[in-house]
């Protein structure tokens, strides 16, 4: 394929994309249809970034190029606005980016490269548009760093209490159920912190299990998707929930610490999203098999649980 022959192709899958986003973002508020735009796009950036074993020093790169391309600086001080979403909301919308950049990239020569320049021309050519509607370079650009940070930081923390759970907590005897409940429980635990810090809508539970539900589906977890008709599991009296806490907890603050996500739900939908790739870890892999319908009511157990912890929640 000639360079001319590329560049049409990353034109048409362009146009692609932008007439794909239509269809997905339906909302008639602009502030919203911005902020998702912008969320899809941090995913993209995102999905092209974990290609590289050094993806923090790529993302730099990354905003540096796109900032001098806007001739812009991200915003300085308070979101006055309101342009930055949820965290489970930026979770939905990136992981959307992240989904629509592995199924382009399969059509394009060089694969993810092209994806993140076909990224970087769509947010030059939107931004621009968004000021002229009075939502300035220097907001979106701010938002799309913040939701590229945190997307990046979500598949982190992700894969890092995964293998917490594998090779600490469940290699140092407690069973795979008992693991399910534990994570779940820390998901629970910082929802309700994050409740106490800034009064969370009130489906906020249903989001933080919905960020579960995602995220075991990804991973091709089998049987039933809506976890809302499931019972909670009948041995919650077996599960020493602050023991469970005791061992997680403090790994899991030093990773947020050492990260940088101060994000009080950014944290829940953190550990949230390790709680559903273990379920389809333990339902689909062999660490130790249990039916999927099981393994889910654990976790629905294990997050009721935790969030009864608010006495011992952080203020």
């Amino acid at each position: 394929m000639t360079t001319v022959d590329t560049q049409e192709k990353l034109k048409e899958e362009a146009k692609a994309i932008q007439a794909k986003l239509e269809t997905l973002i339906k909302e008639e508020d602009i502030k919203q249809r911005i902020a998702r735009t912008v969320c899809i796009y941090a995913g993209m950036i995102t999905e092209t970034l974990l290609e590289y074993e050094e993806p923090d020093v790529v993302m730099e790169q990354a905003f540096h190029r796109i900032a001098d391309l806007l001739r812009a600086e991200p915003a300085a001080g308070e979101d006055d606005r309101g342009l930055m979403p949820l965290a489970y909301d930026i979770d939905h919308d990136t992981e959307l980016g992240r989904h629509l950049a592995r199924g382009v990239a399969k059509k394009l020569p060089k694969g993810l490269d092209d994806v993140h320049e076909i990224a970087i021309a769509l947010i030059i050519k939107d931004f621009p548009v968004w000021e002229e509607q009075g939502y300035g370079r220097d907001e979106t650009l701010r938002l799309l760093i913040e939701t590229v940070i945190m997307a990046l930081t979500f598949e982190m923390a992700t894969q890092d209490f995964c293998d917490l759970l594998i090779e600490e907590f469940i290699a140092d005897g407690h069973s795979p159920a008992e693991g399910i409940v534990a994570i779940a429980a820390a998901a629970g635990y910082y929802m309700t912190a994050a409740d106490m810090k800034m009064a969370l809508p009130e489906d906020a539970e249903l989001q933080i299990t919905n960020v579960m539900v995602r995220e075991s589906l990804r991973h091709e977890t089998p049987g039933i998707k809506n976890w809302k008709t499931l019972a909670a599991a009948n041995d919650a009296e077996n599960h020493d929930i602050p023991e469970y806490l005791g061992k997680l907890r403090p790994q899991v603050e030093e990773f947020f610490e050492l990260i940088g996500l101060e994000n009080p739900l950014g944290r829940a939908v953190a550990v949230a999203k390790a709680v559903g790739r273990m379920v389809a870890v333990i339902t689909v892999e062999d660490v130790g098999q249990i039916h999927p319908s099981i393994a889910k009511s654990l976790a629905k157990t294990g997050m009721i649980l935790g969030a009864r912890h608010r006495d011992e929640a952080p203020a």
